[in-house]
C-alpha cells in the first residue's frame, strides 16, 4: 500500500449525531460522505463519494486531505497517531484490500445524538444536551436543539440493517449512548442474529439501565465488549470539570461491570486538557491505589489530548507554564512505576504540547472558565489554587 495508506476508509463508517457520515472520527476538520437525512448508510457505502476518497489513499496524496492533517500532524511530533493505531489493529484485512473493495464494511460506529446528562467544561452544545441551559447564558441568541442521525422515517435499525449479519465490530458514543433506547434496540438484534460482533462504547458509565432494558445483561450475550469510560478526574476536581460526574457512582458501576462481567475488557479515557494538566498524575496514582486494573489491562489506561476547543488545549499554556508541566510529567516519568502506557501517553502529551505556541488563547479560557464558573456558582481557584495562580485565574 502506499505511503500514508490508512485503513479506515476501505473497512469503517462513521455516523455522526448531525447525520453526517465520515470515514473516522480522528479529525478536527472531517470530509463527509454522505448524509441520513438524504442518503441512506448502504447508499454512502456505495456512492462515489467514498469512492472518491478511497482512492486518494490508493492513487492520490493522503497526506494532503484536511481530514487527515491531525494524524500527519501527530505523525511529525513522533508520536503515533489514530492512522497508525487502526492499521496496526486491522492488520490482518489490509492485504484482502489489494483484491478489490469490500462488499460491505467491517466497522460501524454510531452516534445517535447529541443527547447527554453531562456538560463537561471540554464539551459544548452540539455534542451534549446537558451544555444548552449554560450554553442559553453564554449566548441567548444561539441555537440550541437536540440533534438525530437519522430520521424517524428511516431509524438507525434500518440503517445498519443491511450490515448486521456479517458486521466485525460495532462502535457507540455520543452525546451519551447509553440514554438512547435506540442503543438497546439495536442490542436486541445483534444478539438474534449476530452476537460475535466486538461490541465497543465511549460512555460517562453513569447509566447502565434504561426502561426495560438493563446493559450489563445484555452484555452477558456477547463474546467482546469493549468499554471505555470516559473520566477528567477524581474526586471533586473530576466533578468540577465533569459537570454531571459522581464520582462515587462511576466506581460502583466500574466496579459492578468488573464483577459481573468479567469477560468485558474495561477501559478508562483520561481527557487531558488546561483543567487537568496536573490532576492527570493524581489521578493515576488513584487508580492504581484503587486497583481498578486488577484484572484488566494496565494498558487501557490511556491519556487522550483535548485539541479542540484548542484553547483548552496544553498548546494554549504561557511558556513558563509549558516549563512546569514539563518537568512534572518528566519527574513522574523518572519514578518509573511501569503502569501499563502512561509514560509513553505523558510523552505524546509534551511533545504535542511544545508542538505548537497557542498561549495567545490564554485570555479566552480565562474569560470562559470566569463565566462558567459564574453560572455554575463554583470557583476553579477553590480546587485548583496552584493552577489558578500560574494562569492568572482569580
Amino acid at each position: 500500500m502506499k505511503s500514508g495508506f490508512c485503513v479506515l476508509p476501505f473497512i469503517h463508517m462513521e455516523i455522526q449525531p448531525s447525520g453526517g457520515v465520515y470515514s473516522c472520527c480522528h479529525s478536527n476538520n472531517p470530509q463527509e460522505l454522505g448524509h441520513l437525512h438524504k442518503d441512506s448508510l448502504l447508499e454512502v457505502w456505495n456512492g462515489k463519494n467514498l469512492e472518491s476518497f478511497q482512492d486518494e489513499f490508493t492513487k492520490g496524496s493522503p497526506q494532503d486531505l484536511e481530514h487527515c492533517k491531525d494524524c500527519f500532524y501527530y505523525e511529525s511530533l513522533d508520536a503515533e497517531s489514530w492512522r497508525q493505531a487502526e492499521n496496526r489493529n486491522w492488520k490482518e484485512i489490509i492485504p484482502k484490500l489489494e483484491s478489490g473493495k469490500l462488499t460491505q464494511p467491517k466497522s460501524i460506529s454510531i452516534r445517535f445524538s447529541n443527547l447527554c446528562n453531562f456538560s463537561c467544561r471540554t464539551c459544548k452544545p452540539a455534542t451534549s444536551t446537558g451544555w444548552f441551559p449554560d450554553a442559553k447564558f453564554l449566548n441567548p441568541k444561539g441555537d440550541y436543539h437536540k440533534k438525530s442521525s437519522t430520521l424517524p422515517t428511516n431509524p438507525m435499525l434500518n440503517q445498519i440493517d443491511p450490515f448486521i449479519d456479517d458486521l466485525h465490530h460495532l462502535y457507540f458514543a455520543g452525546g451519551e449512548p447509553m440514554m438512547e433506547i435506540e442503543h438497546y434496540q439495536i442490542l436486541e438484534e445483534f444478539i438474534k442474529r449476530n452476537s460475535a460482533v466486538e461490541l465497543s462504547y465511549d460512555t460517562n458509565l453513569s447509566i447502565l439501565k434504561l426502561g426495560k432494558y438493563n446493559a450489563i445483561e445484555q452484555w452477558k450475550k456477547f463474546k467482546t465488549v469493549n468499554l471505555s469510560a470516559s473520566i477528567d478526574g477524581f474526586g471533586p476536581k473530576g466533578e468540577y470539570i465533569r459537570k454531571g460526574l459522581v464520582w462515587d457512582d462511576y466506581l460502583n458501576n466500574w466496579n459492578l461491570i468488573k464483577r459481573e462481567l468479567p469477560h468485558v475488557r474495561m477501559r478508562i479515557n483520561f481527557t487531558l486538557s488546561i483543567y487537568n494538566m496536573f490532576h492527570v498524575l493524581e489521578f493515576i496514582e488513584e487508580a492504581i491505589r484503587l486497583d481498578m486494573f486488577s484484572d484488566n489491562d494496565p494498558n487501557d489506561l490511556t491519556i487522550s489530548l483535548v485539541e479542540e476547543p484548542s484553547w483548552q488545549s496544553l498548546q494554549a499554556l504561557p511558556a513558563n507554564v509549558k516549563d512546569i508541566v514539563e518537568g512534572r510529567y518528566l519527574d513522574f516519568i523518572k519514578k518509573n512505576i511501569g503502569f501499563g502506557k502512561i509514560e509513553k501517553d505523558l510523552n505524546i502529551a509534551l511533545k504535542y504540547m511544545r508542538g505548537d505556541d497557542l498561549s495567545n488563547l490564554m485570555p479566552t479560557f480565562r474569560t470562559f472558565n470566569t463565566k462558567i464558573d459564574l453560572i455554575r456558582a463554583e470557583k476553579f481557584k477553590g480546587l485548583f489554587e496552584e493552577e489558578a495562580k500560574l494562569l492568572g485565574i482569580k
